[in-house]
């Protein structure tokens, strides 16, 4: 498939060039392991509530054959990285990359500092290929570099901000692809108005340790999109558990979240080679759908057993292209309808970060009805946030997802992945 891609060929909002890209069938196949580096603030910066904002962050160069994602559960105490900018031409998975800008979330004004920690990124290390090879493709190679960076660590507690100077190590970890599913819940009212970002109070998450959060990909509340959940006081590792109170939620049209709603869902997925097959746990959840039929807006209790789902290690690539024109208004968040993209049966998505549209971000997916996992769903719309004025074109490259296969179970199941990937994985080295 060819398009045309724009992008920035030296600074963000500067001069506006195109590229024409055969973009073809590809999948990938992910390595066992994958890594954390550390996003730190290169300069200060003024940011003000709900307005996302470009960050300049110390350079971070990826080998070829990598993607990323931001890790979520906020990192400092302003806001959460959405994305991530490349430095100048966009490049493909299997060439060399370097990032240099964020897009950052204020949920609060303020100022970032330079040499604040304000995310940490996941570096994924795959091998591609057309769809029709990569079942019968080996694992793919992996080179890895250790790094140590300095930064601050800031957060709230108690309505006080603390700052804290530390070393940090990237972190390498193995992959499990076993994760549970977690309800995030409303724990108060609270009033929406489009496009103006809110922290809810939310029925508190236990996050175990060794686990790495991830949005489910779908906007699963009829108002808006679960951007990131919240840890209050001071953020906490990967291999340390956690205690989620609040979400960042982002409305795209006016409303009421009532106390007891769903905002969204999160896949906890476990990582590392601890034997942590006790913490694969859950309970009974009951809250409300909110969702639109029928031209309005339907809500709906439900009950909801433990269950999770083991993803498989091979995955394609979906563009997500534009389907209407549509005015843009930096800040602003909008639906754009989108070419209609089929997602099977017992699949997820998970977004192609580092930013493919020159004027904003996709927040989430927008499904033409309510339906399961293990139901063949319908992508026709998409949450985006502008980040400058401008003007998306019918046929424009919003954005690509990730395609994955999964086998959804119960928690007992679920253990016994964790149990077989666990006697498998001792060989791998991690140092």
């Amino acid at each position: 498939m060819k398009l045309e891609m724009k992008y920035w060929v030296d600074v963000f909002g500067g001069k506006l060039e195109k590229i024409q890209v055969d973009l073809k069938p590809f999948g990938f196949r992910m390595a066992p392991i994958a890594q954390l580096r550390t996003l730190i603030a290169d300069r200060d910066v003024r940011v003000e509530k709900g307005k996302p904002t470009i960050v300049r962050v110390q350079t971070i160069t990826l080998p070829s054959n990598t993607f990323v994602g931001p890790l979520n559960i906020m990192r400092h105490t302003l806001g959460c990285v959405l994305d991530v900018l490349e430095c100048g031409v966009p490049t493909r998975v299997e060439e060399e990359k370097c990032i240099n800008n964020v897009v950052f979330l204020p949920i609060e004004s303020g100022e970032i500092k330079k040499g604040d920690i304000i995310g940490a990124l996941k570096v994924f290390y795959v091998k591609t290929g057309f769809l029709g090879k990569i079942l019968n493709m080996g694992e793919p190679k992996v080179e890895m570099v250790k790094e140590k960076v300095a930064g601050n660590l800031v957060w709230r507690d108690n309505g006080n901000v603390h700052t804290e100077k530390v070393e940090v190590e990237d972190l390498i970890y193995g992959r499990t692809h076993v994760a549970l599913w977690e309800p995030v819940i409303a724990d108060e009212e609270v009033q929406l108005r489009a496009g103006e970002v809110v922290r809810v109070k939310i029925r508190e998450i236990e996050i175990p340790a060794n686990t790495i959060v991830v949005p489910i990909g779908f906007a699963l509340n009829a108002y808006g999109s679960l951007v990131d959940i919240v840890e209050i006081g001071r953020p906490s590792r990967v291999e340390e558990e956690k205690k989620i109170s609040h979400a960042v939620f982002l409305p795209i049209e006016d409303g009421k979240v009532e106390r007891g709603d769903l905002l969204g869902v999160v896949s906890i997925y476990f990582v590392g080679l601890g034997d942590y097959r006790e913490l694969v746990r859950g309970e009974p959840k009951e809250f409300t759908m909110v969702y639109k039929s029928g031209g309005g807006v339907v809500r709906k209790t439900v009950k909801l057993d433990p269950f999770g789902f083991q993803r498989k290690p091979i995955a394609r690539w979906e563009l997500l292209i534009a389907d209407e024109r549509k005015k843009l208004q930096a800040g602003k968040t909008c639906l754009i309808s989108v070419k209609k993209l089929k997602i099977p049966r017992n699949s997820l998505i998970y977004p192609m970060h580092i930013m493919r549209n020159p004027y904003g971000v996709f927040i989430d997916t927008i499904l033409d009805r309510l339906a399961r996992v293990e139901e063949e769903k319908t992508i026709g719309k998409v949450i985006f946030l502008p980040l400058i004025d401008g003007e998306i074109s019918k046929g424009d490259l919003i954005g690509i997802i990730n395609v994955y296969d999964v086998e959804v179970s119960s928690i007992e199941k679920l253990r016994s992945w964790v149990s077989e990937w666990i006697e498998a994985q001792q060989q791998i080295p991690y140092e």
